[in-house]
């Protein structure tokens, strides 16, 4: 029983046939491949026979029936083979003699007479034989100048217009569903008139169903092929100009200055072949010119380069600068090695001169404001000005040389679970020293005034009175300062 795999087993494995397979056959002899050859010829000999027998028969009816309705063997031929088609490519050269017939009919037309071709043939084909190399170009010239001047639409009836829209659509859903068939291509097409002079409604088609549903789901359920369709109309009738659409003036000349923006974005870099290049409006020289080596030409609408934004609203004078720059008028041009640097050293002596303003960055908008200062900058200030104004006076208590430490964060755990818990009752435990802590170094700019250490001496008599839970100055930090007050702790401790 042969093995079964899964799907993830067959994805993974290598590919393996089922069934019995023949094997390659025994190469031939070359008596066989004669044989075969030989065999292969004889064939192809009475295809070709059978070939020139219905050539033969072809051409023998359609000469008879040449005979029978008094008309060309070709004409016939071309039935039998291209159904009536004219496959042969039009012939554009003049042919002197089908010139000289031409102008000889039209002098018989002007004269009131009507003349074929084989009249035309037997009565001016004398004067034809006598004319030079030089007339016969001169009659090819002048039927050429006549042929051209007197083009004219056939199919300018209302009537006509209808049926020529008609075979072109069929021809192209033939096309569409033909290729659709052969190839597997989906695709939709949508016809609308140009002009007000023509009645049509617009024509849609779409290779399959699914696909004119789908434009729902892919547009948001926006699509309504009715309303799309007239609105390509409308936009067709009005030229293919967006600005033809717009209602007020403003509407008009924002989207034409829109227009001018990215046509010469397009243009800048074609010309510079950087991709990323960009229009720097506000320093046109230094990021446009100097930076990618080119030169604006053409600009109209005024002295200098700027945004179109800050152009007039004027339209006369946005749609010259947006047809200029559509027809190349107005466009980038690459600077040689040599411009380049001859356009530089001119800027820069503009520059040094005053003329122009070279690229710099603008000054901030707070600049010579006072700034608010932060809490550690008017600390010390303040400390500066105290040390000024008070300075500290001579007494008979100890000189405090550094300022009394800030509260400190406490990090250990215990500390952080007892914190905001009532404080413990006084007892041998509460009264034990503990190991000091040692200090934090003085801060720069610490205050050290009469005021500060009277608040200091303050503190520490209510520390000796009371025992507190969070002390702002705890009393290893004052035992450190005062070694008589860890004296007076250790007898009061033995007493109880």
């Amino acid at each position: 029983m042969p093995t079964v795999y899964s799907t993830i087993t067959l994805a993974s494995s290598t590919r393996m046939r089922t069934g019995n397979h023949s094997k390659k056959a025994a190469p031939l002899t070359a008596e066989q491949l004669a044989e075969k050859r030989e065999a292969r010829n004889d064939k192809q000999a009475r295809i070709d026979a059978r070939v020139q027998q219905w050539m033969a028969s072809t051409n023998e009816l359609a000469q008879s029936m040449a005979t029978e309705f008094d008309m060309q063997p070709r004409y016939f031929l071309d039935i039998f083979f291209q159904g009536g088609a004219h496959m042969i490519k039009h012939q554009e050269a003049v042919n002197p003699y089908n010139a000289f017939r031409g102008l000889k009919s039209m002098e018989a037309r002007e004269q009131g007479l009507v003349m074929n071709a084989p009249e035309l043939h037997t009565q001016y084909f004398d004067e034809y034989s006598n004319l030079t190399t030089q007339e016969k170009e001169e009659l090819c010239t002048k039927w050429e100048s006549l042929r051209s001047t007197n083009f004219h639409l056939r199919r300018d009836t209302p009537r006509a217009k209808i049926q020529d829209v008609a075979n072109v659509v069929r021809n192209m859903k033939m096309l569409l569903s033909a290729l659709a068939q052969r190839v597997g291509v989906e695709g939709f097409f949508c016809i609308v008139k140009n002009n007000v002079h023509f009645r049509m409604d617009p024509e849609w088609y779409f290779t399959s169903r699914e696909l004119e549903q789908y434009m729902e789901i892919a547009t948001s359920k926006k699509w309504v092929t009715g309303e799309v369709g007239m609105k390509l109309e409308a936009f067709a009738v009005a030229g293919c100009d967006p600005a033809n659409l717009l209602r007020t003036s403003k509407q008009k000349t924002d989207w034409m200055k829109g227009e001018i923006r990215s046509l010469l974005a397009k243009n800048l870099v074609d010309v510079s072949k950087v991709d990323d290049a960009r229009l720097g409006w506000k320093w046109w020289e230094e990021d446009v010119e100097q930076r990618y080596g080119v030169v604006l030409e053409g600009w109209t609408a005024s002295d200098k380069i700027t945004d179109p934004s800050n152009l007039s609203t004027s339209q006369t004078v946005i749609h010259t600068l947006l047809e200029a720059v559509r027809t190349g008028a107005c466009a980038f041009r690459k600077l040689g090695p040599a411009e380049a640097a001859e356009r530089k050293a001119k800027w820069e002596m503009e520059v040094a001169a005053g003329r122009v303003v070279a690229k710099h960055r603008a000054p901030r908008c707070d600049a010579g404001i006072p700034r608010k200062r932060g809490r550690a900058e008017a600390d010390e200030d303040d400390g500066e000005e105290n040390d000024e104004n008070h300075p500290p006076e001579d007494d008979s208590h100890e000189e405090i040389t550094r300022a009394p430490p800030k509260k400190r964060t406490r990090t250990s755990k215990g500390a952080a679970a007892t914190a905001g818990k009532p404080a413990k009752k006084s007892g041998m435990n509460s009264a034990k020293k503990t190991a000091p802590v040692k200090k934090a170094p003085a801060k720069k700019g610490a205050r050290n005034d009469a005021t500060t250490r009277g608040a200091l001496e303050r503190l520490k008599a209510g520390a000796r009175a009371r025992i507190v839970s969070r002390p702002i100055i705890t009393s290893e930090d004052e035992r450190d300062d005062e070694p008589e007050a860890d004296a007076e702790d250790n007898t009061a401790a033995s007493t109880s």
